[in-house]
């Protein structure tokens, strides 16, 4: 019985797994890069928000290059939350983003008074 060329196996799913940082969802294989375009190393970071309430958890995560590009993320995550927030009378500046790796460590916390744009001097 020959195999699918096609198919990875899931030796190869799990080797992907590891590379690029988070699981492989079902049903789906990723297609190696293009020769030509260089591999850009990646890792799973997850965005959990801190409220005065308590915790909402990132299921899924976001993949970034490095924590400064997951803490630029994070920044437009607060800044998308705060503007939606005054947009339902409710002041969200005290929450922060728990920013998590893929084995629930943490790697960084970003207020979101951070994201707030300073205001002009003068």
């Amino acid at each position: 019985m020959s195999k699918d060329p096609k198919k990875p196996s899931q030796r190869q799913d799990l080797k992907r797994w590891d590379d690029e940082g988070g699981a492989p969802r079902s049903g789906h294989h990723f297609s190696e890069p293009p020769a030509s375009q260089p591999r850009t190393e990646t890792a799973l970071y997850y965005f959990n928000i801190r409220t005065e309430g308590g915790l909402i958890e990132d299921p899924e995560g976001e993949t970034c290059p490095d924590p400064q590009a997951a803490r630029v993320a994070a920044i437009a995550k607060a800044r998308d939350l705060i503007t939606d927030g005054d947009q339902k009378g409710e002041d969200r500046r005290s929450w922060r983003v728990e920013i998590t790796n893929r084995a629930n460590q943490p790697v960084l916390t970003v207020m979101f008074s951070e994201a707030l744009d300073p205001k002009p001097s003068g």
